[in-house]
């Protein structure tokens, strides 16, 4: 170990002796007589006086003491600041985050992880997932909620949870007229063909965002053609406008959390095949997560899967919010474009 010269003035004085000093610095006795010999001389002045036994300070040696200590004690600081840094419990995090996990899951995530990393900042970039990458490869961000497949080799995720893509359908719609609906929940979706959606009025989300790539894709993939289809700004806004009738909506159970009374739709799944959405934390390949982000990973991953308030709404929750639609709330209609 490599230590300044306040060190070895400040031990000196001390233990009051050189050579207990010496053994305490694991160096030589001479070796130190020579180093506050050298400190002597280049400060023009003595710090001990060694007419005495035990060694005591001169006047100028008291003063340069407590400046040491002074200094010792802001290089202390600036360490551990630095290897905070380093490890990033003080310093910036951001992170991409759309409007479902920023409403959904970063309330209950952050505040956790400011508890245990209160000096790091936490910066929010609420775009739609489909920039993320583009922002994570220019470096714009640290890393980002989305879903899988990632279109760059470039980037790297961890993952955090796999949901079902299933449909939900507005109360009223004409295709409902002929299946028993006693008991329909995320545990009781309605088994529904693939082609009695097809001339059906749609709600997506915008192009650019996540759900609107699945529901595309599984439109092209089971030959699903809309009547009409109404582009609604993130999910909250397309879960409940088609919950009010205006069309059928893929998504994912997560979206029972934005249900409202009087606008609870019918829960349905592709007879044809259970499709998943697979949720990841991205950051860019050549990123070596740091103590604090792997931190925010496994805070992420655990209150998704562990917190009641994340998770999709069960049975009974599901009857209950049927069951407080006010009276003098309309009936459900189903609204067609044509």
């Amino acid at each position: 170990m490599i230590y300044s010269k306040y060190e070895y003035v400040a031990k000196v004085a001390e233990l009051r002796s050189v050579s207990k000093a010496a053994q305490a610095l694991y160096i030589s006795q001479p070796a130190l007589t020579r180093i506050i010999s050298n400190i002597e001389k280049d400060l023009g002045i003595k710090l001990f006086n060694r007419s005495v036994i035990p060694l005591t300070l001169t006047y100028a040696g008291e003063r340069f003491l407590e400046e040491s200590r002074r200094v010792l004690n802001i290089d202390k600081m600036l360490h551990k600041e630095m290897q905070e840094i380093a490890e990033q419990k003080r310093g910036h995090l951001f992170i991409g985050a759309d409007y479902a996990a920023s409403a959904l899951w970063l309330p209950h995530i952050l505040p956790v992880f400011h508890k245990e990393y209160p000096g790091i900042n936490i910066n929010l970039c609420p775009q739609v997932s489909s920039m993320f990458e583009d922002e994570l490869l220019k470096g714009n961000i640290d890393m980002a909620f989305t879903t899988m497949p990632l279109a760059s080799s470039e980037l790297n995720y961890q993952f955090l949870s796999s949901v079902r893509i299933i449909l939900f359908i507005p109360q009223g719609h004409p295709l409902l007229k002929k299946y028993d609906l006693e008991g329909n929940s995320l545990e009781n979706p309605l088994q529904l063909p693939s082609t009695e959606l097809n001339g059906q009025d749609f709600v997506v989300l915008k192009p650019n965002s996540g759900l609107a790539k699945v529901t595309n894709s599984l439109l092209s993939i089971f030959n699903i053609h809309p009547s009409h289809v109404l582009t609604a700004p993130n999910i909250v806004a397309g879960y409940r406008l088609a919950a009010s009738g205006l069309g059928i909506i893929f998504a994912t159970p997560y979206a029972t959390r934005y249900t409202l009374p009087g606008m609870v739709p019918v829960i349905a799944e592709l007879q044809d095949e259970r499709i998943l959405s697979h949720n990841i934390l991205a950051f860019r390949k050549d990123r070596v997560l740091s103590t604090a982000e792997n931190r925010f990973v496994e805070i992420s991953r655990e209150k998704i899967h562990n917190q009641p308030l994340l998770m999709p709404l069960t049975f009974q929750q599901w009857e209950e919010l049927k069951c407080s639609t006010p009276e003098t709330m309309r009936e459900f209609e189903y609204y067609p474009f044509n």
